[in-house]
This record gives structure tokens, C-alpha cells and sequence, in this order.
């Protein structure tokens, strides 16, 4: 009996070779799902990973179960920001969409530590990882990354389960907290989006900003979340770092303090901290 042919996987490379627009139309051609049961459904991510997610969710999960990708401007930059080889962390996993593709990306040779504090999304971030073949190269941690060890809680609402903010006033998710320079791993690159906790966390990476090794963070950035942004800000920038943002048309483009200053206080920025 002769083998059915079958469909092309999505080739990554191809972010950085096609329009976005052909890129969209040729992910979104390769997209499948299929129920599991427990609140749970399959899709096919990116035209070539497995990804499992929850249904009750109304944030990621239909963009990746419709369209197979999820923040195309920030999964094309992925491909200048990490490199074959690399050691990775990506704060604030998620279901894992931008850890399968860092581990994809970083390749056998590399390493990605994914960090997600809530115990749902860890599980289905675990068995996406498992899924795709990258265990051995990928490692998801259960906790919040912050500026001390501990614990803490977890608020969490059920239609944004990555949406979760750590210090409730109480009958939140019991949840660990960690440093990141506690952990054996010297990053080459750090995606950082833990929902106001930026600032709590960028404390806790002391020990590796002081090894003055080079270094790119992608850092979520909304003023108003922020006790004193501007401060968090100079503090960010001390360490050498050149700054830029993250565009939606245009891609990385030079940035500085004053044009990040003068955003409106609730403008979501992808700031880019490069040394």
C-alpha cells in the first residue's frame, strides 16, 4: 500500500523570509483542532507544533485555535533575538507558544526555561513541551519569578488564565516565588511578560546583570502598573543596556528614555534591552 503524502510542516525560517501577511495565510492553511474533554482542545500552532489549550480561556486560546499563531510581530522578532545554541527564558509561559518556539529555534544544543506560576497553564505548558519532543532541552519551572523566595498568591480570572497577578488580598492560587539568579542559568535572552510584576522580577535577575555578559531582554512595559515607572525605568538602563522597542509594522527600531517616558501611562510598550 503506497503512503499518503503529507502536508508540509510551516518552515520558521520563513518568518524572516516572507511577508507577514503570506506567513498568516499559509499558518492559518496548516491550523487543526480537535476536542480532548476536561476543558481541554488540540491545535496545530505555527503549521507544525502540537499545542494543547483550555478552552475556558477567551485571550490566546482562540487566536490559536483559529489562527495558529499568536502575536505575529513578536513571533517573527523571535528569530533575530534567539540563536541555535542559546540558553533561554521565557517569563510567563502561558500554554508555552513562545517556548516551543524557542526551543524550536535554539535547537538541540540549546536550553529554555519557561517560568509559569499558575498550576493549570504549567501542566498544559509541561505536556506541550513533552508533545513537541523538546524535554530534553526544555524545562518549565512552577513559580513566579520575583524579587525574593517564597510564596505568594495567585489571582487569577478564568476567561484570562495568563492574566494573573501575584499579591491578592487573599483566596488566590497558593503559588511559589523565585529569583532568577537563584536558578544555574546564564540567559542569552530573557522574555519578560508577568503582568505588572516586571518590576518585582527585573530585582530578582541581581546576580546575572552583575556578570556584564551579553544580554537581550524583551520586556512587556505599561507605565501605570508600575509604583514609580520612571524609576524602574533608570533602573533597568543602568546595567548598559541599549534601549529599544518592539514595533508592530517595523520591527525593532532605536527607542529612548524620554519617547518611553512620554507614552501614554497605559500604552502597552515592547521595550528591547540589548548589551
Amino acid at each position: 500500500m503506497s503512503e499518503l503524502p503529507r502536508a508540509p510542516l510551516f518552515d520558521l525560517q520563513q518568518l524572516d523570509r516572507a511577508s507577514r501577511g503570506d506567513n498568516e495565510a499559509a499558518i492559518r492553511a496548516l491550523c487543526a483542532t480537535a476536542w480532548i474533554g476536561d476543558g481541554i482542545a488540540l491545535a496545530r500552532v505555527l503549521g507544525r507544533f502540537k499545542m494543547q489549550v483550555d478552552t475556558s480561556d477567551i485571550s490566546l486560546t482562540p487566536h490559536l485555535l483559529l489562527d495558529g499563531y499568536w502575536e505575529m510581530w513578536t513571533t517573527e522578532a523571535m528569530l533575530q533575538f534567539v540563536r541555535p545554541g542559546a540558553t533561554v527564558v521565557d517569563a510567563g509561559a502561558n500554554f508555552g507558544y513562545f517556548t516551543l518556539l524557542m526551543a524550536a529555534l535554539v535547537g538541540p544544543a540549546g536550553r529554555v526555561h519557561a517560568f509559569e506560576p499558575n498550576p493549570r497553564l504549567a501542566d498544559i505548558a509541561t505536556r506541550n513541551v513533552d508533545m513537541n519532543g523538546f524535554t530534553g532541552t526544555t524545562t518549565v519551572h512552577r513559580a513566579a519569578l520575583a524579587d525574593r523566595q517564597g510564596s505568594d498568591e495567585l489571582t487569577v480570572d478564568p476567561h484570562y488564565l495568563g492574566g494573573g497577578h501575584i499579591g491578592g488580598a487573599g483566596g488566590g492560587i497558593p503559588v511559589a516565588l523565585a529569583r532568577l539568579d537563584a536558578f544555574d542559568i546564564t540567559p542569552d535572552f530573557i522574555k519578560i511578560d508577568v503582568e505588572g510584576a516586571e518590576a518585582l522580577m527585573w530585582q530578582g535577575l541581581d546576580g546575572i546583570l552583575a556578570q556584564r555578559r551579553p544580554l537581550t531582554c524583551l520586556v512587556e512595559w505599561v507605565a501605570d502598573r508600575y509604583a514609580d515607572p520612571e524609576r524602574f525605568l533608570d533602573e533597568m538602563l543602568r546595567h548598559g543596556f541599549a534601549l529599544s522597542r518592539l514595533s508592530y509594522d517595523e520591527g525593532v527600531l532605536p527607542w529612548d528614555r524620554r519617547q518611553a517616558l512620554a507614552m501614554p501611562a497605559n500604552a502597552e510598550q515592547m521595550l528591547v534591552l540589548t548589551r
